[in-house]
């Protein structure tokens, strides 16, 4: 696996501990196999063991047991759980890799709730409370997708949780987070075992096994020729793919030279463990140079041809052990005869750690008894859940049932879902917004944001939020499902919010003031699922006028009070909040003000904003449409329009009226990757228009512009950098950072 910086103290720290004896979870496999594959760790760089094993294969070499580390471990796993090398190549070739090692499911299996924060300020990232503490993740990643990717890979041996009935006897490599021991897996859910052989300490969260937390075995034995000699095996196949030490000259930071130090340590107990070679056994060393152990897609290209290259150049000795093709098809029909047939559904189990309640976790499992077993309904299920954001993992074994009066066996599916821990008593979320056309408008918003959910059966949530700059706000919600589904929900509010802002009289005059309201929504709702929500809510404003300056034209009363309704209808299925490749987005609002419970305000404010994202031209290209119209005297519900992407040339806000319209394409084409960030060039072409009260919309009042940015996705969230033309001369310079709510 590739070591992500910040793990590389943490991996060091357990590479200098002395040498610790290995220790089997169980079995030691006494009575001993004739020939032990021994696969070690490397990241992308163990591609190469497909390649060694494709050549066993054609030289019908028959392998009685394997024990892998890290890569070695999931090759290894895969070829004992009964694929062949075959196989193996396209498992590895269909999987994406780029978000392989990232938790961040698609963003169109979120729920609603969670797709409408993701469009808010909030930087991606947050602290979890625990125990009146802020806390963060244990890892960058949990591995989730990974796991689910081999557990469908896996299937045909699910129902086999002792290593040494596989069809070819197993063992993963792990080491003990607590005593740095080495730690040989031969029992136990397979996958589990094989995340925790490949748990890069920071990078992937330990896993659990039996009372131990287990990392990455390469920490303590990279190529465990010790264990398979601890079973007894009689002739090892070693096949070592670890990095190299750097030259000097790429000694130049200091990630690089603590890299190169904790190479340095495990080359050295990988020396140890090549020491133990007899002269009986085979060691493969593939000539995979400086190949990068974190560029699977090179893995992939280079490292297999090169692994079949150097156990071609062993053949001399690997042919002592060559069968007939007839033994050989016997021992492969050997191999497959070891599988049990996975039955269809007896029982459908729930393993439950986490706060969620087990009532609204079965709702979501769509799985029933006398099903079979459909790994793409389950990871369904899974996605979905995993999506909500309440769990550090969630993920299925399968077990035997019970046996039947007519012989046969049925399954057990489990689903299993795991506590984000860190976050027990809440998470706090910060975010940041700020935009300037460095002509003397900018805008600027700091805030953070409590929430603390599955505060009860079927998860209620409350939300509290405050913000300061141009719109301070104050804000506590509680959203309440109704139903263990989650179809239906109450939401209630209480908002306070201050900020200011152009206000329009009857005769489109227009004076600055101070405006602060408080404002009261409570109100049911309709889960859409996938899709979105759709909503009614009564509400109650009471706003307060204060002007900021003298000799005004238009003359306001202090206060006012609004009452009514809002019918809101969301739906989102893009696949990023701010940079979507693909889907749509639409929201729809109608507010009916209604004189009623001391209301002063008729009339009505409709909001439409929609967008569509598609892929063409070696870009993402995304459509939008923003429409806004006031009737009535509500004064604050004013339109704007300037700034970035909303007539980009005029300066931001500077364009106002009781009513707005705006059409937009942007183009954004991928230039690089900061620090696995994407980097994009752009461009928008922008036509909209403002009105004021007694007026429509009219073809003649359209303004045309555009803009040229160059944009950058950030934890923070996006930075816009470009320029902005509009009719008349107008032009801007713009700079945004963070998404606008």
């Amino acid at each position: 696996m590739r070591r992500h910086p910040i793990v590389l103290l943490s991996l060091l720290a357990i590479a200098l501990a002395p040498p610790a004896h290995a220790q089997s979870a169980g079995s030691t496999g006494s009575s001993g196999y004739d020939t032990c594959l021994v696969l070690s760790g490397g990241g992308a760089r163990g591609m190469a063991h497909i390649g060694v094993i494709k050549v066993l294969e054609r030289e019908r070499i028959p392998v009685d047991c394997i024990v892998g580390t890290s890569m070695g471990a999931v090759i290894g796993g895969l070829y004992a759980s009964g694929l062949g090398a075959e196989e193996i190549e396209r498992q590895m070739r269909a999987l994406d890799w780029k978000t392989m090692f990232s938790d961040r499911v698609d963003r169109r299996d979120f729920p609603a709730r969670r797709k409408t924060e993701d469009r808010s300020f909030l930087a991606k990232g947050g602290f979890g409370l625990r125990d009146g503490k802020l806390g963060v993740a244990p890892s960058l990643f949990e591995g989730q997708r990974l796991a689910v990717a081999l557990r469908s890979a896996m299937l045909p041996s699910a129902n086999i949780d002792d290593f040494d009935a596989l069809p070819i006897p197993y063992r993963a490599i792990g080491t003990d987070l607590e005593t740095g021991e080495t730690v040989a897996m031969d029992r136990g859910d397979l996958v589990n075992a094989i995340r925790a052989s490949m748990a890069v300490p920071g990078a992937f969260a330990p896993v659990s096994y039996g009372e131990r937390s287990l990392i990455d075995g390469g920490v303590s034995m990279n190529l465990p020729v010790e264990e398979a000699q601890k079973l007894g095996a009689h002739r090892i196949i070693a096949v070592d793919i670890g990095a190299t030490l750097k030259k000097r000259d790429q000694l130049l930071d200091p990630f690089s030279i603590t890299d190169q130090m904790v190479t340095a340590l495990m080359l050295r107990e990988t020396q140890r463990q090549r020491d133990r070679l007899g002269a009986g056994d085979v060691l493969i060393v593939p000539a995979l140079g400086d190949l990068s152990s974190a560029d699977m897609s090179a893995g992939l290209d280079q490292g297999i041809p090169l692994g079949e290259a150097a156990a071609e150049a062993a053949l001399p000795k690997l042919r002592e052990r060559q069968l007939s093709p007839e033994a050989y098809a016997a021992w492969r029909a050997g191999r497959v005869a070891r599988l049990r047939p996975i039955g269809p559904i007896e029982r459908v189990a729930l393993v439950n750690t986490s706060a969620v309640d087990d009532t609204v976790i079965r709702a979501a499992v769509t799985m029933k008894p006398g099903d079979t077993i459909a790994p793409e309904k389950i990871e369904r299920d899974l996605s979905h859940l995993y999506g909500t954001g309440e769990f550090s993992r969630a993920y299925y074994t399968v077990t035997d049932g019970d046996r039947t009066d007519d012989g046969s066996v049925g399954s057990v599916l489990t689903y299993v879902t795991r506590s984000r821990r860190w976050e027990e008593d809440g998470t706090l979320k910060f975010g940041l917004f700020l935009q300037d056309d460095f002509e003397g408008h900018a805008d600027y918003q700091l805030g953070a944001r409590f929430g603390k959910r599955e505060l009860n059966r079927y998860g209620g949530d409350l939300v509290l939020e405050a913000r300061l700059g141009d719109r301070n706000r104050a804000f506590a919600e509680w959203n309440q499902p109704l139903d263990p589904r989650r179809h239906t929900f109450f939401r209630s509010s209480l908002e306070w919010l201050g900020h200011n802002e152009t206000l329009l009289d009857d005769d489109a005059l227009g004076a600055s003031f101070r405006i602060e309201r408080w404002e009261l929504r409570t109100g049911l709702g309709l889960d859409l699922g996938d899709w979105g929500e759709a909503s009614v809510t009564p509400f109650a404003r009471r706003n307060h006028f204060r002007a900021r300056a003298e000799s005004l034209p238009i003359v306001l009363p202090s206060n006012s009070t609004s009452t009514g309704a809002e019918f809101a209808l969301t739906l989102d299925t893009q696949d990023d909040a701010e940079f979507p490749a693909h889907g749509w987005f639409l929201q729809a609002r109608h507010a009916r003000y209604l004189q009623a419970f001391g209301g002063d305000t008729h009339g009505f404010t409709s909001r439409l904003d929609a967008s569509y994202a598609f892929a063409a031209l070696g870009g993402r290209w995304l459509a939008s449409a923003h429409a806004q119209d006031r009737r009535g005297n509500a004064y604050e519900d004013i339109a704007h329009l300037g700034g970035a992407f909303r007539l980009s040339g005029y300066g931001i806000d500077t364009l106002h009226g009781t009513g707005a319209a705006l059409a937009t394409l942007q183009y954004r084409r991928p230039l690089a990757q900061v620090l696995e960030y994407p980097l994009f060039l752009g461009g928008s072409l922008e036509a909209g228009q403002v009105w004021q009260s007694g007026q429509s919309p009219s073809a003649e009042r359209t303004l045309f512009g555009g803009s040229l940015y160059t944009a950058l996705d950030t934890p923070l969230g996006p930075i816009y950098f470009g320029l902005g033309l509009a009719e008349h001369g107008e032009e801007a310079v713009f700079l945004r950072l963070g998404q606008p709510d």
